[in-house]
């Protein structure tokens, strides 16, 4: 697990997914598309509990958009982006596997359990290339 400085916000087009769905989608999205879901956490006696707040999607950057990321400055919000993964300060982990929906309170509850500044986990799967999606998680810190 690392700590990651968001600098700029990931931003999405809400879009109302489970984790089982958005998987589904991002599997036959093209390379480069990238979506999220938001958690609200919690424990009980025995496990985590995980419960959707939010979730959105977006298609590859383009030219444009690449090129000015890599001219260092900041992303391009686009008109129908209107939810994100604010920026900030966060416990970053990135999954070898991708993990079921009945597995995913298992798979976090490693990073769930670190103190955060609030009760939220951020889920992200970045389809990387035509074979590769990658899942990751980042959970707000207090550092």
């Amino acid at each position: 697990m690392q700590i990651l400085n968001l600098f700029n916000p990931l931003t999405y087009k809400r879009e109302d997914y489970d984790f089982n769905s958005l998987l589904i989608k991002m599997l036959k999205a093209e390379k480069g598309s990238d979506s999220f879901i938001l958690y609200s956490i919690s424990f009980d006696d025995s496990s985590l509990k995980l419960k959707k707040i939010d979730s959105g999607f977006k298609t590859p950057l383009t030219k444009e958009e690449k090129d000015r990321i890599e001219s260092g400055l900041s992303p391009i919000v686009r008109d129908d982006d209107d939810t994100s993964i604010p920026s900030g300060k966060y416990y970053f982990e990135q999954y070898p596997d991708l993990s079921e929906e009945q597995l995913l309170s298992l798979t976090f509850s490693q990073i769930a359990a670190k103190k955060g500044g609030n009760n939220l986990l951020y889920v992200r799967l970045y389809k990387e290339n035509t074979l590769e999606l990658v899942m990751q998680a980042f959970r707000p810190c207090m550092l």
